[in-house]
């Protein structure tokens, strides 16, 4: 009986040393493993939104911690300059997609492999923590394009390496005041932008008084300082009538046809703020076009899904709706603008493969993800998704205009370019500028300054 008891044990103690065999791992002892501690730094979303994703993160990965914090936007790039500057930038940080090229130099690609140290219960008889170094994949460029939508892939892929990875992608919609639309006979939203011409121009929708004050706006355009995202209503209207826009420098007077096209739509967008047009519908003295919305004294507004969640948590006290944002009739299928933020990792982070391996994972894995996605009411950047979000009420209209979302700023300072595109709408009012080609190309040059790296 003793070889055979000898033999047993021998085989337990095989099994034992032989669990997890297969994957690329390291035991560590107590002196070489250290707990890694994350920086994560945000602007729009709190700890209590981010806490869900994080904690479902560290159910898999105890071993690293996540210390998020979000700071205003109007002094976010201020912290993280300063941040720079003492050499405390943290691991990961959000900055918006048509920044990436601003900061593309402060940050690190995503490497082909990561290694982590992942805790597991290892052992036959007595289960026991076990920590080991895995080696863990990394995201393939085809892995990006196939699972997200095409935008992000666009967008975060440069020169075959990945700089960031969103949660979500967030599109410009029709937000609509249906009661003020059956009062003025309109049984329905518009759905394209001859639509909102003849709703505008003959139903009564704008309610127009003395030296002409309006008093009830039918919809936000034509303005630039206090129509919040006015440059992505301007994006959007280029995109569909098909302006060349996109590329290493802005330039869409680079043919005949993108240039008259380029030309008609900021000729259409401030017919809408011009006092002697059937369509006059805005103007500088009116409020913020979200307040004046959430008053119920504006028809239509061009806004995102965080707009939403603010008029659902005010309870407004009128009936308002969503849909698509319009699109111009005749034009080749359907275009949507895309305004999202992406997480990135600091090239100087001590911590780079926890910090890929956290975005990775928090960003791709649909059970994840949702931790994020959901609570908040948030479109999905995964391909995979679309379908759900679909029959989601809340984010319905967003996750529809998804697969053909797109936006085309590539230069390094997409801030400058806003004020420089509403100084010249405001100087075009002012009668300092017009829209022709001289004043078309002075805003095209302007414009161009942006696509200058800094210190050239």
């Amino acid at each position: 009986m003793k070889p055979n008891k000898i033999f047993i044990l021998v085989l337990l103690s095989t099994l034992v040393f032989s669990a997890g065999f297969g994957c690329k791992q390291n035991v560590l002892n107590k002196e070489q493993f250290k707990p890694i501690t994350l920086e994560y730094w945000g602007v729009w979303d709190t700890p209590e939104q981010m806490n869900k994703v994080i904690s479902a993160y560290r159910a898999t990965h105890p071993t690293i911690r996540v210390n998020y914090r979000n700071f205003r936007y109007d002094e976010y790039e201020a912290k993280l300059l300063a941040a720079a500057w003492d050499n405390r930038v943290p691991d990961i940080f959000m900055i918006p997609s048509t920044d990436l090229k601003k900061y593309q130099d402060k940050l690190s690609s995503m490497p082909k492999v990561v290694k982590i140290p992942i805790t597991q219960l290892q052992g036959t008889i007595k289960k026991e923590a076990i920590t080991t170094l895995q080696t863990v994949n990394s995201l393939s460029l085809q892995d990006v394009k196939e699972k997200f939508v095409q935008v992000v892939n666009d967008d975060v892929v440069v020169d075959n390496k990945i700089y960031g990875l969103p949660y979500s992608v967030d599109t410009l919609v029709t937000f609509y005041n249906s009661d003020l639309l059956t009062k003025a006979g309109i049984p329905e939203p518009m759905k394209d932008l001859d639509e909102l011409v003849e709703q505008v121009e003959k139903s009564g929708l704008v309610k127009v008084g003395q030296s002409n004050q309006i008093y009830q706006a039918g919809v936000a355009m034509g303005g630039a300082d206090n129509i919040p995202r006015f440059f992505d209503i301007l994006s959007a209207l280029w995109m569909e009538n098909d302006v060349k826009l996109q590329g290493g420098e802005f330039n869409p007077l680079q043919d005949k046809t993108s240039a008259q096209r380029f030309a008609d739509v900021l000729t259409f967008y401030t017919y809408f703020a011009d006092p002697t047009k059937a369509v006059y519908s805005w103007n500088a003295d009116l409020p913020n076009a979200f307040e004046l919305f959430a008053q119920g004294k504006l028809a239509y507004f061009f806004g995102y899904s965080y707009h939403a969640d603010e008029l659902r948590k005010r309870g407004v006290q009128f009936n308002w709706d969503l849909e698509n944002f319009p699109q111009t009739k005749g034009a080749e299928g359907t275009k949507y603008y895309s305004n999202y933020w992406l997480n990135v990792v600091a090239k100087n982070s001590p911590n780079q493969d926890a910090a890929w391996n956290f975005i990775q994972s928090v960003t791709t894995d649909p059970n994840l993800v949702n931790q994020y996605l959901d609570p908040n009411n948030k479109p999905t950047a995964l391909r995979a998704l679309v379908k759900k979000q679909l029959e989601n009420d809340q984010v319905r209209v967003f996750a529809s205009q998804v697969l053909t979302a797109d936006n085309w700023y590539s230069g390094y300072n997409a801030a400058l370019a806003e004020t420089y595109l509403a100084d010249f709408i405001k100087s075009y009012f002012k009668k300092e500028i017009q829209l022709n080609n001289d004043g078309l190309e002075f805003l095209v040059k302007r414009l161009n300054q942006t696509y200058s790296k800094p210190n050239e």
